[in-house]
């Protein structure tokens, strides 16, 4: 896929909180920022073939779409990144 990358800086971010398990310190998590940048697609399909983290399927989804499938604190927080076309 022939990808152009819009700008330099991001266009938003997601923050997902560390986890401190007191009791079960497998159960801690240390926090993640995703970061969101901006991109067209000029020329392609995504190719799953060779990909090394063993994704099999992948979907492309309208901003209605995204809403259903993924959880509301996500979706609160990167519904603005997205058009409404």
């Amino acid at each position: 896929m022939n990808t152009w990358v819009v700008g330099r800086v991001p266009i938003g971010h997601h923050v997902l909180q560390p986890y401190n398990n007191a009791e079960d310190a497998s159960k801690s998590t240390s926090g993640i920022k995703t970061f969101f940048l901006k991109a067209r697609i000029m020329a392609g399909q995504a190719n799953l073939k060779d990909n090394v983290l063993g994704l099999e399927d992948f979907k492309w989804l309208t901003k209605e779409e995204v809403s259903k499938v993924v959880g509301n604190k996500y979706w609160s927080s990167v519904k603005n990144f997205l058009h409404d076309r």
